[in-house]
């Protein structure tokens, strides 16, 4: 799982849609309580506090777009993770770096939005 927190826009259609169906995905995970380390350590990846707005942020785009949405999220409860993990921060200069890595689309769309 990994949560970009860039702005929605400068993601493709694979990563906008990806990255919202992982949110959903993982929520059974997070109720059974596992452990994000892996996740935050020794890059951040997620950011529990920004679970459900994130969410927000990815439907808003995906409705711009024309894309369908039919699923609400609540963000699941994630107090059991330590204080340090529950406030990680993914740095968006490291997701637009891999992003512009692995995805032509998205670096497109990058370099685009920096003009």
């Amino acid at each position: 799982m990994r949560m970009w927190m860039i702005d929605p826009k400068l993601l493709c259609r694979k990563h906008l849609l990806g990255e919202h169906g992982e949110l959903h995905k993982f929520i059974p995970s997070f109720k059974k309580k596992i452990k994000v380390h892996g996740r935050i350590s020794p890059k951040v990846q997620i950011e529990p506090k920004s679970y459900e707005k994130r969410h927000n942020q990815l439907v808003k785009e995906m409705l711009r777009r024309g894309y369908s949405h039919n699923s609400k999220l609540k963000a699941p409860d994630f107090s059991y993770l330590p204080k340090e993990h529950r406030n990680a921060k993914v740095n968006i200069n490291i997701s637009i770096g891999d992003l512009k890595k692995r995805c032509k689309e998205c670096k497109k769309r990058i370099e685009k939005w920096k003009k």
